[in-house]
């Protein structure tokens, strides 16, 4: 026993979590992500992941692939690649091969004027989902399929408008090569249109699709997601123009209901009513509070919640989570140079838990922090590859930026088995 003690007292404390080595049998994953390389627009690829490993980046467009080029994870399981290192060239795709399941990527896209910013996505699921479009007057949208596989894909497109539902033979049987990318420009195929949203049945093989809204210089980009019952959303504060928009695929009426965590504490069906069939809803968190908000969507049927922030500096346009969860990742996280960077983290339980967020990048920094329950905690970013939040409850994560090029916005992604 005392041979015991004393081995014992010379064992090591352990330090904050580290990335690990990946194990040799594991299998990586893989996400893919919307890449400009065109005029002054630039994209930069952040992955983070639990493990030091290595991966791979792929190019592609116009039926093949137009460069590639592996990369590791360092000490801090994060880095950032230029999409030009791997000669991507225009609107393209990019297929990330990753270290291990618990690895995200995400891109950031600067430009002369503009600011914006979305994780990737994994395997599409048969149906999507993205509203907040609009090419009514100075406003333009685009909607980017990408087939990253070797065959062919197809995808019936859905498309409501104010106008109502477009019919259009060129939304039905739209075919994506393999390997490539395709751009619909709804500014050429529907002008006009105050409200745009796009249900997208994929028929034959798997596509992912981005959303890009301009106006001007300003550019958003959020990606088109399944559908779903639940959703939470951090929402920051201040006077920018900020608007919650809940937009249903269902050709039925859907019931929905708007909760809300504020300075006021909990508000249990802050707004209740129904949506119209293929219709959307909209409510004003500008003319609600200046303070950061918590929300929760519940609907009758499936549903897609999102977040558009029009500030004076660019806009940008998110969706919420389906879920909660103990820990997050946000690729690209990070303040850019001569602007602002903030993390939001929605406390969705009853009791405080505690939150350490750590900034990953060559020199880690690690801080703690307790958000109350039903509480919004905001904190300060500095620039990183990315950052990880981990807590001990469920939380929902988003992270903003603004610079004088322009704003952005993305929800985090959940690691829900930690």
């Amino acid at each position: 026993m005392i041979a015991l003690a004393l081995a014992a007292a010379f064992i090591p404390r352990l330090g904050s979590p580290e990335p690990g080595a990946a194990p040799a049998s594991e299998m990586p994953s893989v996400s893919i992500c919307p890449i400009v390389e065109a005029g002054e627009r630039h994209t930069m690829v952040s992955v983070l992941s639990s493990i030091i490993g290595t991966g791979r980046i792929s190019t592609f467009s116009a039926g093949e692939e137009s460069g590639a080029l592996q990369f590791t994870t360092g000490s801090s399981g994060s880095v950032t690649i230029p999409a030009a290192d791997a000669s991507a060239i225009g609107i393209a795709g990019g297929l990330i091969e990753l270290p291990s399941e618990a690895t995200a990527s995400g891109v950031t896209i600067t430009g002369g004027e503009s600011l914006s910013a979305e994780s990737c996505g994994g395997v599409p699921s048969g149906q999507s989902y993205v509203m907040g479009g609009s090419t009514a007057s100075g406003h333009n949208f685009e909607l980017q399929l990408m087939n990253p596989y070797a065959g062919d894909a197809t995808v019936d497109l859905t498309v409501t408008t104010d106008a109502g539902l477009e019919s259009d033979p060129r939304f039905d049987g739209v075919i994506i090569p393999a390997l490539s990318s395709l751009a619909l420009d709804f500014s050429q195929l529907i002008p006009g249109r105050a409200t745009i949203s796009v249900n997208i049945e994929t028929t034959r093989g798997s596509v992912i699709a981005f959303a890009r809204q301009s106006n001007g210089p300003e550019s958003a980009l959020w990606r088109a997601v399944e559908p779903a019952q639940d959703w939470w959303l951090p929402a920051p504060g201040g006077s920018d123009v900020r608007e919650l928009i809940i937009g249903s695929p269902t050709n039925a009426d859907v019931s929905y209901q708007v909760d809300l965590y504020g300075p006021d504490g909990f508000v249990e069906s802050y707004e209740t009513g129904t949506i119209s069939p293929r219709g959307e809803v909209r409510l004003s968190l500008t003319d609600l509070t200046t303070a950061p908000l918590g929300i929760r969507v519940i609907t009758t049927a499936p549903v897609v919640a999102g977040l558009t922030i029009d500030a004076e500096v660019g806009l940008a346009v998110t969706t919420g989570s389906p879920v909660d969860a103990p820990a997050w990742l946000l690729p690209g996280a990070s303040s850019p140079i001569g602007g602002s960077a903030s993390l939001l983290v929605l406390n969705t339980g009853l009791e405080t838990v505690t939150v350490s967020v750590r900034s990953l990048r060559e020199a880690s920094v690690s801080r703690d922090f307790e958000v109350p329950a039903e509480g919004v905690h905001v904190v300060d970013l500095v620039h990183a590859d990315g950052y990880r939040v981990e807590a001990s409850g469920p939380v929902v994560a988003l992270w903003t930026s603004r610079g004088a090029s322009g704003a952005a916005a993305s929800i985090g992604i959940p690691l829900e088995d930690g």
